[in-house]
């Protein structure tokens, strides 16, 4: 139970979720936050024109103060610090609006807050758009203590019958900050993220068990195929990148199948043409040992002993090379060479098993058939061992045709060399494995002599010219045609 509910939190179903759900969420704050400074700027401008709509009143009280009667000797700025305050404090609770008085040298004379009595400000100068509107807007730098503040005064000096007052009049309003507008819309946020939260988990799980369910299935066969069973089949009934990724992963389990398969045959295989020789071996060193062997037979013990020995060193060579060739091992050049050259020395290779069974050779190769851009060295034993296999199983006194041409009509063009041999043919099921890694087919066509390893060798080393081996069977004979870069 326990392993169960660990696998199903740590899933890669339930990350999807929560990531799905997580976006979601995010999108919500980043809106709202988008929301906040679209806002932020148009509630400051509705404070500003509040305080510009309750600004005339204040103007109107500040004259009737000027030009109320007051004591002989007094002066305006007296009067104004004597019998001012009290009128802004109640005009402040009434038009809710905070006001500063202060001297023509920008010094606040009065706060109705009651904060920045004797501070400092300096006024802006005015632009034609403030003339326009009526007042001058700005935010004050660091001569106030209060910094979160938007300041709002006349274009100019207070006038009364044509002069310069001694005093002059400014509003504040308190700047909305990110975190106050957020407090305003967090109760918005918070009802749509409860509708959302939900509606994206469902959502998020669809749509998670669409991408962990074949994820979920290709776990379970790589699973398996650790454990052995390459049998393993995931369907890939989509188009997108998890069934590409399905199609892949079959395709992986059968060629995986197939190697196995190959080296469970190759292992058997080695064995058995192993086994056979090594037995000689043993017997006869046995009877050498034990001297149950006369003199006589010394040599001939001696002879199979040896035939035997490169048998085995035969066998060795030929999968060391093809081990070489799967690792990528072999170094080839690239030149061009002509055919029959290539063909003349692999023929010459051939003579003495050619000449101990009476076989015919016939070659025709045409002079102008140039192969491009191989390994010469590569080609010929590729060739050679094609040329073996003909030999191993022409009868005596049969015959092995060799022909060479250039393909017309074909672009790029590709060399053909055909070999074909007298004998029996090869049953048509078994055509397609006749280059596989020692592949058993037609019992009357193995012989006790060579590796098993020729064709298969010679696939892999025309694979690496560029070319292709296919074998067919011609008449009683059967023919291999090999096609390169020409």
């Amino acid at each position: 139970m326990i392993s169960r509910v660990h696998g199903f939190l740590f899933s890669i179903q339930t990350k999807l979720m929560l990531a799905f759900t997580a976006v979601i969420v995010l999108v919500i704050f980043i809106a709202g936050f988008v929301f906040v400074l679209q806002t932020r700027d148009e509630r400051r401008q509705q404070a500003l024109d509040h305080v510009a709509a309750a600004s005339p009143a204040i103007y109107q009280q500040a004259l009737y103060v000027v030009f109320a009667p007051r004591p002989f000797g007094e002066d305006t700025r007296s009067l104004v610090v004597r019998a001012f305050p009290e009128k802004l404090d109640a005009l402040s609770r009434e038009q809710d609006v905070r006001i500063l008085l202060t001297a023509v040298d920008g010094t606040i004379l009065h706060d109705t807050a009651g904060e920045l009595e004797g501070s400092q400000i300096t006024y802006p100068k005015a632009s034609g758009d403030d003339l326009g509107r009526g007042y001058v807007s700005w935010r004050p730098g660091s001569e106030l203590p209060e910094a979160n503040l938007t300041l709002v005064s006349s274009p100019g000096n207070l006038l009364a019958a044509g002069e310069d007052l001694p005093f002059n009049i400014v509003l504040a309003v308190e700047t909305d900050n990110i975190a106050e507008a957020w407090v305003g819309i967090l109760p918005s946020l918070a009802l749509a993220a409860l509708v959302a939260v939900p509606l994206a988990l469902v959502v998020a799980t669809l749509i998670a068990r669409q991408v962990a369910q074949p994820v979920r299935k290709l776990t379970l066969a790589s699973e398996a195929m650790a454990r052995g069973d390459f049998d393993q089949r995931v369907e890939h009934d989509r188009d997108d990148e998890m069934g590409r990724l399905a199609r892949s992963f079959t395709v992986m389990a059968e060629r995986v199948g197939e190697r196995d398969a190959q080296m469970r045959a190759l292992l058997a295989n080695v064995s058995h043409d192993l086994k056979t020789p090594m037995t000689s071996i043993t017997g006869y060193a046995q009877a050498l040992s034990d001297g149950t062997a006369g003199p006589d037979d010394a040599q001939h013990i001696g002879q199979v002993i040896r035939e035997e020995a490169e048998h085995v060193n035969e066998l060795l060579s030929d999968l060391l090379y093809l081990g070489e060739i799967d690792a990528g091992q072999v170094l080839t050049r690239s030149v061009d060479v002509p055919l029959d050259a290539v063909v003349e020395r692999c023929v010459r290779r051939i003579e003495s098993s050619v000449r101990s069974k009476e076989i015919a050779m016939e070659v025709e190769v045409e002079p102008d058939a140039v192969v491009r851009g191989v390994d010469p060295d590569k080609l010929e034993r590729a060739l050679t061992n094609v040329l073996e296999n003909a030999a191993k199983f022409t009868p005596a006194r049969g015959v092995i045709e060799v022909r060479g041409w250039t393909e017309n009509g074909v672009a790029p063009a590709r060399i053909q060399c055909a070999v074909t041999n007298s004998g029996s043919s090869i049953p048509e099921e078994d055509l397609p494995h006749v280059f596989d890694r020692f592949f058993r087919g037609d019992r009357a066509r193995r012989t006790s002599s060579g590796s098993g390893l020729g064709l298969a060798i010679a696939r892999e080393l025309v694979s690496l010219n560029h070319g292709s081996i296919a074998a067919r069977n011609d008449g009683p004979g059967v023919t291999f045609v090999i096609s390169l870069p020409g």
